[in-house]
């Protein structure tokens, strides 16, 4: 703020320092006029509402669905909670918070966590569980009801292993690899049986791609797929050879048509104030994650 107001501060100064040698001549009742000014616009600006429906505050909502881990007996893993997150401007995470019913029940028991920084300096995010009511569903067909992806991770060497991830009704999924930094991965996109059936073509060609040397720490392969019920075929090298790989894999969605149903967006949309645009906190608003963990061979 201070690069906005103290040019604007030193060109009224500037502009009124002429004046100077002349101001002895001026009517005392234009001096009571223009401090009556002065006091009247600083108590509208420290009192008046800083949001209004006309300039309203930004607030990024974001839905974390945590599922069961996968495993070699376990490819679809199920839901067990979902955690809603609002990330506003330091200051205004509580008090909107309070304003969602879905947030009363647990902010005795402590369940309203509030942290600053997570998602982007500046900015607070609070999150809380939902009850089941607010739990987000995604349209699957009567065989994978409750099914948010499929996966199978495999290890096929002491630092490097294979992820086979496919999401329902999305075509954007990622893997997070937490207790290693990629160094590379190679990736290609297997179209699903009706894109199968339809064009004949059993697969695309690997994409490889390395870490730049003077960046560390890698963590996160973000895939998109061109075309609906794709499958994603991921290979990676890790650092170190040695110990367990620790990570989860995900998928995104949006609202809309063929997308999410997000009971939680539409209780903020109705019950936050009139002076707040909600918007996404990242490319989806629901994220959908199972965790996965390779014991060393």
């Amino acid at each position: 703020m201070r690069t906005v107001y103290a040019p604007i501060s030193l060109l009224s100064f500037l502009i009124l320092l002429p004046l100077a040698p002349f101001m002895h001549k001026v009517h005392r009742l234009l001096t009571i006029v223009i401090l009556l000014i002065f006091i009247g616009s600083t108590a509208y600006v420290w009192l008046a509402p800083p949001f209004s429906p006309n300039a309203r505050l930004k607030v990024a909502f974001a839905h974390e669905v945590e599922l069961t881990n996968v495993t070699g007996a376990v490819s679809r893993p199920k839901l067990t909670r979902a955690v809603t997150q609002l990330s506003v401007i330091e200051s205004y995470g509580p008090r909107l918070v309070a304003t969602l019913p879905s947030s009363w029940d647990r902010i005795d028991k402590d369940a309203v966590q509030c942290k600053a920084g997570k998602l982007r300096s500046g900015l607070t995010t609070c999150e809380w569980p939902v009850p089941q009511a607010l739990q987000p569903s995604i349209p699957s067909a009567k065989d994978d009801e409750g099914t948010w992806i499929i996966a199978n991770v495999t290890r096929l060497g002491s630092a490097s292993l294979r992820v086979e991830i496919e999401g329902v009704q999305t075509r954007a999924c990622r893997i997070y690899v937490d207790s290693h930094g990629i160094r590379r991965y190679r990736a290609r996109t297997l179209p699903g049986d009706e894109m199968k059936d339809s064009k004949g073509d059993e697969s695309t060609a690997w994409t490889v791609l390395e870490a730049p040397a003077e960046i560390k720490g890698i963590h996160v392969v973000r895939l998109w797929a061109r075309a609906w019920g794709s499958k994603f075929e991921v290979e990676l090298d890790v650092d170190g050879a040695e110990g367990e790989i620790a990570g989860r894999l995900s998928c995104l969605w949006n609202e809309g048509w063929g997308g999410a149903r997000i009971p939680g967006l539409e209780e903020a949309r109705g019950f936050l104030p009139e002076w707040v645009a909600v918007t996404k906190a990242a490319d989806g608003l629901v994220e959908a994650s199972s965790g996965f963990l390779l014991r060393d061979k």
